[in-house]
């Protein structure tokens, strides 16, 4: 949990959106691939050929 100041928490608020941007932008590119669905489930992404699933505190790539 967060437990800096308010300027602090807005950088690391516009951080986290600049990297979800780049992970919709990703993922668009793999459904242009188009030989796979994306499957979400809680803790997972799952994708052609690939899983990302979230282990203890960390996200792992299953390939």
């Amino acid at each position: 949990m967060f437990t800096g100041n308010a300027r602090d928490l807005r950088k690391r608020e516009k951080q986290a959106a600049e990297h979800a941007a780049q992970i919709a932008e990703l993922l668009n590119k793999i459904d242009d691939l188009k030989c796979g669905a994306l499957l979400l489930r809680p803790g997972q992404l799952a994708g052609p050929g690939f899983a990302i699933r979230r282990v203890h505190d960390r996200w792992a790539l299953y390939a």
